[in-house]
């Protein structure tokens, strides 16, 4: 993973605590928040979220804890911008493996090409693991994780809404969130595991998602 930071985190109808403070428009401003994002990712894979400290992260990426504060009001911060990068990560591939699908069969074929490609990405990135337990522990990074599944959702039917009746919309939505809250329980067990076992069991969870996907 790079260190961009989304600049669409910058959204003013959130708490401050959980904002970028400022865009970065100087070439220096750039490079410095770059290097915060570097050292943050660092510090969150070699020693977790609880030596992910402001402190620790002006050390690590070299600068006075006074810049880091002009960015980032508090860690929560930090963490939410690491979790923007991380949701536009599946969010896009979502999208790429689920385009121009025409029906159930094809999209329940390609649900389990995503959850795959899942997993790839959670042991290509172990950061993530650390990063999303973090989000769970904060109340307002929770409430952001439950709004991207939403848009996720939303995204999911009006790609593939034609499949599903009408009368079905609001149990189909109902189920995708269960779905998505259970494979990203499942994503992250086996992340832990060793290969075999981690492909054993997400074989397992595949061919579950598969038969059940359309259920409603």
């Amino acid at each position: 993973m790079g260190t961009p930071v989304e600049m669409s985190m910058i959204d003013h109808n959130e708490k401050p605590r959980i904002r970028l403070r400022k865009k970065p428009q100087q070439e220096r401003s750039i490079q410095r928040l770059e290097a915060i994002m570097a050292a943050s990712i660092r510090l969150l894979t070699e020693k977790g979220i609880s030596g992910l400290t402001m402190s620790e992260i002006a050390v690590q990426a070299g600068i006075p804890i006074g810049s880091l504060y002009q960015f980032f009001p508090e860690k929560a911060a930090i963490i939410r911008a690491l979790h923007d990068h991380f949701s536009k990560s599946i969010s896009d591939t979502t999208t790429t493996v689920f385009r121009g699908v025409k029906t159930r069969e094809e999209a329940c074929d390609r649900a389990v090409v995503a959850l795959a490609k899942f997993h790839e990405i959670f042991t290509r990135e172990p950061v993530y693991l650390s990063m999303w337990s973090a989000t769970l522990a904060d109340p307002d990074l929770k409430q952001l994780v439950a709004s991207n599944h939403d848009v996720l959702i939303t995204a999911f039917l009006a790609d593939l809404g034609d499949l599903v009746p009408a009368e079905d919309q609001e149990r189909m939505r109902a189920s995708l969130k269960l779905q998505i809250l259970s494979s990203g329980e499942v994503i992250r067990f086996i992340a832990g595991l060793p290969e075999e076992q981690a492909q054993l069991h997400l074989g397992q969870w595949q061919r579950f998602v598969k038969a059940t996907l359309f259920a409603v």
